[in-house]
């Protein structure tokens, strides 16, 4: 078993490979990162939190958050669909993994749904592109790195280890290195990308359009962040396997896990764009379902952070 600080270490050469690889061939890495390790961190984190009960006291937590997921998958599959209706979906699975996460109390969770449904409908309503920003980077870019960040961030003030520490500045400025030193076109298999890379084009477009950096930053550029946070987002998850103890689960599920795994790959080789539309449940789904999670976490910063100033200031 690999100690904490030894975890670090290799997470800080994941890091930098990935980057290394992603400023390379971002357009080829994208594609098979979110292909290939996309459905097997899905299944395998879905397991990890079942049987932790989601973070929410209540392993049966799962059936109305994956109500909204269909919901939502329902609307997302509708060209013409409502992105309205999707933020206020993503705004009452927030709400109710937070409630259900931090407060005890039946009337608590209750004041916490509605405390952050009031909040995220009122941002809505006085700036009416926060909506649209949040149903399109909530389960993207905020999932793959800003929550990741969140995670690497929790466990070094959990620990304290310098490494830790270390490994999320590192993170930091790995994502920020493509904004800054942008990557230039390679294709190794063009025919590959050009038939598949436009399934990120939305997403590649809005963010381009988001920051834009007085027009330096590309869709080059924000395909080669995307290719890093993906891989970096997925290899981070496997790297943890001995600490956070996902794999050790029922014979039965692991099969099941094993056989689902196949045939989303199977679908991807038949057709990326299918594997791409049909997976997209199942993505959104793992998105989901770790909102408990990620509200624990936020906790446990703020928490902690808390604490430090306390400490020296009080």
């Amino acid at each position: 078993m690999l100690r904490r600080l030894d975890i670090d270490q290799a997470n800080i050469l994941l890091m930098l490979l990935s980057l290394g690889i992603a400023y390379t061939i971002p357009f080829e890495l994208v594609l098979i990162s979110y292909a290939f390790l996309g459905p097997a961190h899905y299944l395998t984190e879905i397991s990890w939190l079942h049987d932790r009960s989601y973070f929410a006291g209540s392993k049966w937590v799962w059936v109305p958050l994956a109500a909204i997921v269909v919901f939502i998958t329902a609307i997302s599959w509708d060209k013409q669909g409502n992105h309205t209706v999707v933020y206020a979906a993503m705004v009452l699975a927030l709400a109710l993994s937070a409630g259900l996460a931090l407060a005890r109390t039946k009337w608590a969770r209750v004041g916490v749904i509605a405390a952050i449904c009031s909040f995220l409908l009122s941002c809505r309503a006085l700036y009416p592109d926060f909506g649209l920003a949040l149903a399109i980077l909530l389960p993207t870019v905020i999932h793959i790195y800003v929550f990741t960040g969140l995670f690497i961030l929790s466990g070094a003030l959990k620990t304290g280890s310098r490494w830790a520490f270390a490994s999320f500045v590192v993170f930091l400025l790995c994502g920020a290195f493509f904004f800054f030193v942008i990557p230039g076109v390679t294709m190794i298999s063009t025919d590959f990308v050009d038939k598949n890379l436009g399934n990120f084009d939305g997403l590649v477009d809005y963010i381009v359009q988001l920051i834009g950096m007085e027009g330096r930053v590309n869709s080059h550029a924000v395909l080669a962040f995307l290719s890093f946070a993906y891989t970096y987002h997925y290899l981070n998850w496997f790297s943890k396997t001995e600490v956070i103890k996902w794999h050790l689960i029922p014979r039965q599920r692991l099969i099941a896990i094993v056989m689902l795994y196949v045939a989303s790959i199977s679908i991807y080789l038949i057709d990326f764009n299918t594997g791409f539309l049909v997976l997209s449940f199942l993505s959104l789904t793992h998105v989901v379902l770790e909102f408990p999670l990620n509200a624990v976490s936020v906790k446990m910063i703020w928490t902690a952070g808390r604490d430090s100033a306390q400490r020296r200031f009080g």
